[in-house]
């Protein structure tokens, strides 16, 4: 059974001038339509047979410059004026992104804040647990199958964040600067704390699928110590049903805005034939049981006692 994937599966994708993904082939359109339709139950019950099965990998290297337009506009949006609630202020917002493979998701979150908040000093602490992935990440430089091989990839942030040189796709100096990147492990709370913690916002996307379920609720107990007073929890790439029970006992509540479309945004990055991989996920799907829970990607932490909630955290 294949566990990874790599770069040679992704085909370099047509460039756009909006956020909406090139149209799939007929055959992967049909696929995905008999996998998300008529052969559901089938579906669901395959993928969660292979998860009780497989092997799971740390060393899964799969990412994608801009892989999520919809969630990266919840967190200029939403997220950001709530962690922000009188503006941006003097304070550095300070992000935590765990498992930051070579890069691509830390200067991606750089450069749209860069570009849509353009207020705001932040400074994102990327960290990865394989030394060859954090000097990936720091020389910041890429080939073209690296950056173009994301379904959602545009002109207008291939130019914001790169500086083409040769083959080559470099991060411009002003993103590479919000960036710094150092070994740690995700699975080590105390540490995490001592380093990076308390943060108001911390990113740990599409790495705890990879982990068997109690290495990754040991994760998620690592990510909810981080977790400042008045903090935002990034987590796509989580197994749901226990994504959403982990998310539900730590008082996290969900960013209701988009959940829909960041999901299927992020089943854009699977094959339509998404049960036969670990971190496949199924079609949105109303019915469930709190659908918004189970689905959102982005929670923010329990307010603090002394806290006093303002009119913009209500009915997030």
């Amino acid at each position: 059974m294949t566990e990874t994937l790599d770069y040679a599966d992704y085909v370099a994708r047509p460039v756009t001038d909006g956020d909406r993904a090139p149209a799939a082939g007929l055959g992967e359109r049909a696929l995905r339509t008999l996998y998300d339709g008529p052969l559901l139950p089938y579906a669901l019950l395959r993928h969660r047979l292979l998860l009780r099965r497989c092997r799971h990998t740390d060393r899964h290297t799969y990412t994608a410059f801009l892989r999520s337009p919809a969630q990266l506009r919840l967190l200029a949006g939403p997220v950001i004026d709530f962690l922000r609630p009188g503006g941006a202020g003097d304070d550095r917002l300070d992000i935590v992104l765990v498992a930051c493979s070579n890069g691509a998701e830390a200067y991606t979150i750089a450069s749209w804040l860069h570009r849509h908040r353009p207020e705001l000093d932040f400074r994102i602490r990327a960290s990865d647990l394989h030394p060859e992935m954090v000097a990936r990440a720091r020389a910041a430089r890429y080939s073209a199958a690296e950056v173009l091989h994301g379904p959602f990839m545009t002109r207008a942030f291939l130019s914001d964040t790169f500086i083409e040189q040769g083959a080559e796709f470099v991060v411009r100096p002003e993103i590479r600067a919000r960036v710094e990147v150092e070994q740690a492990d995700l699975l080590d709370a105390e540490r995490l704390r001592a380093r990076f913690g308390p943060a108001p916002l911390v990113v740990a996307q599409n790495v705890l699928f990879h982990l068997p379920e109690p290495a990754a609720e040991r994760a998620f107990a690592a990510l909810t110590v981080l977790l400042a007073p008045r903090a935002a929890l990034m987590v796509a790439g989580m197994n749901l049903d226990l994504r959403a029970r982990l998310t539900a006992e730590a008082g996290l509540a969900p960013f209701a805005q988009d959940v829909r479309r960041i999901h299927q945004e992020g089943r854009a990055h699977t094959p339509p034939h998404w049960w036969r991989v670990p971190w496949g996920a199924e079609p949105y799907l109303p019915l469930r049981r709190d659908p918004v829970r189970r689905y959102a990607t982005v929670y923010r932490a329990p307010l603090h006692d002394a806290e006093t909630p303002t009119r913009g955290d209500a009915g997030i």
